[in-house]
């Protein structure tokens, strides 16, 4: 029974796993069939187990010979693989000694392959050589002068090819070549002169151009040039003297009448104008006629010399007809005198003399001198543009040739199997004219600098030059003469609140500024600039500060007596019509003052924004820059004169209304609870402050411009608030009283936010504030108001300043209000 038992818990054992069959489960077996399948089972699990427990001895063998190879040693390893390595050797040596042979081979069958192309090259030069020779020759009997000079063009590229040892192989032959070829260069040559000599004796455009470019395949391009610019400038010259011709012809027929046009203007104002702009017409559209053909055959920088070229005829024939125009319209007589006036520090004519005359007679000339000078700046800039335009286009092709060789370069050395191999001539030439190409465009580039500084630096552009400074020099007199004359002649005109100086003076100011910056000068621009701001901060400012240097008294000796005034029958018979006139002259000087601030910041901005479109170098924007931020402070300027003036009425208005603030000094706001639910103060003194304060500022109305009223309006608040808060900040209140002076401001704000379109709340900050403090029911309180964590009040008070408040409480102690942490 012990034995079947311990077979019994092996057995449940093998079901279970690791589980441990306890002496009750055993006790418990009390079935023979379950004992005996219980045994069964076992057994079976034995079994099992033991068929596992062989297969695994069976590996036995194979574990005790990898054990064994492990713990061998590795010699032998070392010894096979030392073997291998010799044998990989011996391969790889035998491969390379059969492929040096191999390119030996093809290294030899490259040199006879280059030494055949050479050859065949040769044969090829040669044959092209004789064929150039035979075609010259059929050429020149034919009369086709264009072919045989190809031909020769090409028998010189082909000469400059051949090589000393290749000359070798028949220089007899070669030689022979040579000469025929030379012969028939020199007879071409002759024959392209005369026939060039013939093309420009009759004028004949096409054939000039014609025999010009065959100097080019004849190795002569710069004498082709030489002698196209000399054609041009042959034909231009022929055509400016015609043209100077019918000009002088035009003014000697007007010399008569010369003194008669003198007062009514220049009859032939536009003849210079229009005779120099048919030159530069004629100048332009000969370069632009044959730009084309120029630039192809000979390149840009030729372009650039032929511009250069007629450039001198203009030189000659433009600075004639501006000394002719100096001449005539006397333009040197009148700089002289401009400069003396300058000189002597009287800038006015003398008494007598028609200036409207002198100065119509000088604008007239002035127009004409900047449509000139706006003409040679235009025709320059166009001259410029198409050199600029033909360099670029041929560094274009330049960059664009350079590029394509570079990537030629690259495949071929890509496509070469052997890195050995030399590098054939033609892409050693290739890299090399690649190389060359930068220093090619550098040298385009200098060239183009060049030509641009002859353009702009020649007789011409300095006679531009000159008739820019005589320019500045009679606008700077037109300016004085014109500004002096609109001072003088200045008058109000009936219905308006500003005298005509102000519309006269900026109407010159702003034909003078367009007018100086028509001229494309920025050193022109500067000068007539600052003559502007130097006018308008000096004379102008003079003359408009004269009229208010007296002081308001003028002014307000119109104003209307106060309601009740004891002297308000004599002071109503005192507004007679001279009283009413000296005062408008004195607002309408306010007035233009006020006025010529805001227009000098309008011209400003005119001016800066047409500068702006023309001149756009950063260089030029900062000069420009500074010359107008001169206005800026001449508008500052004037601007402040406006609030001084305003401010000397302001000062005469408040001692007006000081009947209504002694009332207010006399007012007792410590009032008890009947005084206060009373209302006796109850629009007091409120109500006719405000009725006062708009009968002195609404008779004012039609004699100032709106920003002038509403300027003053505030200047006269902001004293009346002052003398307001001296006055409240003398009594003695109660908590009642400050009640009652909170409701006394505000009604005082409300009336006086209707004499004012502007914002005037904040004026009367310091006045409510005064209020809330003195409405409060304890010192404590007001910390309920006081500090940033309350967010609602923008305290204008100072800490001493509210505690000076506090202590107008008469039932607030001191003490308290000492110790408030403020």
């Amino acid at each position: 029974m012990p034995a079947l038992a311990r077979a019994a818990s092996s057995a449940l054992q093998g079901q279970q796993g690791d589980t441990t069959v306890s002496s009750k489960q055993l006790a418990s077996i009390t079935n023979l069939n379950d004992c005996s399948r219980l045994l069964h089972e076992t057994i079976a699990k034995e079994r099992a187990i033991e068929a596992e427990l062989d297969k695994q001895l069976s590996k036995r063998n194979d574990l005790e010979r990898n054990i064994l190879l492990l713990n061998a040693t590795t010699s032998e390893m070392l010894e096979l693989v030392r073997a291998d390595a010799e044998q990989l050797f011996n391969s790889v040596q035998a491969t390379a000694q059969h492929a040096d042979r191999i390119g030996s081979r093809v290294r030899l069958l490259d040199l006879q392959q280059g030494n055949v192309s050479e050859t065949l090259g040769l044969i090829n030069l040669i044959l092209d050589r004789t064929h150039c020779v035979s075609g010259v020759q059929q050429a020149m009997a034919a009369g086709d002068y264009d072919t045989a000079a190809e031909h020769i063009a090409t028998f010189l590229r082909l000469e400059a090819r051949l090589s000393p040892a290749a000359q070798g192989v028949d220089a007899g032959q070669a030689e022979e070549q040579r000469l025929l070829l030379l012969s028939a260069k020199a007879q071409l040559e002759a024959v392209v002169s005369q026939r060039l000599e013939e093309a420009v004796a009759a004028r004949d455009h096409a054939a000039v151009l014609r025999f010009v470019r065959l100097h080019k395949p004849l190795a002569a391009p710069e004498k082709g040039v030489s002698r196209y610019i000399d054609y041009m400038r042959l034909v231009l010259g022929a055509k400016a003297r015609e043209l100077y011709q019918s000009l002088d012809s035009v003014l000697d027929a007007k010399a008569p009448a010369a003194a008669a046009a003198a007062g009514k203007g220049n009859a032939a104002a536009t003849t210079f104008i229009d005779v120099l702009s048919s030159l530069f017409r004629e100048v332009a559209m000969a370069v632009e006629q044959d730009e084309a053909v120029i630039q192809e055959t000979f390149g840009a920088a030729a372009l650039l010399d032929v511009v250069v070229g007629v450039q001198a005829e203009c030189d000659s024939q433009g600075l004639r007809m501006l000394q002719r125009f100096v001449e005539a319209r006397r333009v040197a007589q009148l700089v002289n005198e401009a400069q003396s006036r300058k000189r002597s520090a009287s800038p006015s004519p003398a008494a007598g003399q028609d200036t409207r005359a002198t100065s119509k007679h000088v604008e007239l000339l002035i127009q004409e001198l900047v449509v000139l000078v706006q003409r040679a700046e235009e025709y320059s800039g166009f001259m410029a543009g198409r050199m600029a335009d033909a360099v670029a286009a041929e560094v274009a092709a330049l960059q664009q040739q350079q590029q394509h060789g570079a990537a030629a370069a690259r495949l071929a050395r890509r496509s070469s199997s052997l890195p050995q191999q030399p590098e054939t001539p033609r892409a050693a030439g290739r890299e090399s004219s690649a190389a060359v190409l930068d220093p090619a465009v550098a040298a385009l580039q200098q060239h183009l600098g060049q030509a641009e500084a002859r353009l702009r630096s020649g007789p011409f552009a300095v006679g531009v030059r000159e008739l820019l400074g005589q320019y500045m020099a009679l606008e700077e007199l037109y300016l004085e003469d014109t500004t002096d004359m609109a001072i003088r002649i200045d008058e109000v005109v009936p219905g308006s609140l500003t005298s005509s100086v102000v519309d006269d003076v900026f109407f010159i100011l702003k034909k003078c500024g367009s007018r100086a910056l028509a001229s494309r000068s920025m050193h022109c621009v500067a000068a007539i600039l600052g003559q502007l701001n130097d006018l308008l901060a000096n004379k102008l400012k003079a003359a408009l500060l004269a009229k208010v240097a007296a002081g308001p008294a003028k002014l307000l000796a119109a104003a209307p007596p106060l309601p009740g005034a004891a002297d308000a029958g004599a002071a109503a018979g005192a507004a007679s019509p001279a009283v009413a006139a000296a005062a408008n002259e004195y607002a309408v000087a306010i007035n233009n003052i006020d006025m010529a601030s805001e227009y000098i910041s309008k011209l400003r901005q005119e001016l800066e924004g047409h500068a702006e479109r023309l001149f756009t170098s950063p260089s030029e924007q900062d000069r420009l820059r500074s010359v107008l931020v001169d206005m800026t402070k001449t508008a500052g300027d004037f601007r402040a004169a406006a609030h001084k003036a305003l401010e000397a009425v302001a000062d005469g208005l408040l001692p007006r209304l000081r009947p209504i603030l002694d009332e207010v000094g006399t007012t007792s706001y410590q009032l008890s609870d009947a005084d206060y639910s009373g209302g006796d103060l109850e629009g007091g003194w409120v109500v006719r402050l405000a009725g006062c304060l708009q009968l002195q500022l609404a008779w004012l109305t039609p004699l100032l411009t709106p920003a002038c009223w509403e300027g003053l309006t505030l200047l006269l608040l902001d004293k009346l608030l002052a003398r307001l808060e001296v006055l409240l900040g003398r009594k003695a209140f109660s908590q009642l009283g400050g009640l009652q002076l909170d409701k006394d401001v505000r009604s005082l704000v409300a009336a006086a936010g209707e004499l004012t379109s502007r914002p005037i709340r904040d004026k009367f900050a310091r006045l409510t504030q005064m209020a809330i403090v003195l409405s409060l029911e304890s010192v404590e309180e007001f910390l309920d108001y006081w500090g940033d964590d309350t967010g609602h009040i923008t305290w204008r008070l100072t800490p001493s300043e509210v505690k000076a408040v506090l202590q107008q409480r008469h039932d607030f102690s001191r003490d308290t209000i000492a110790a408030l942490p403020l």
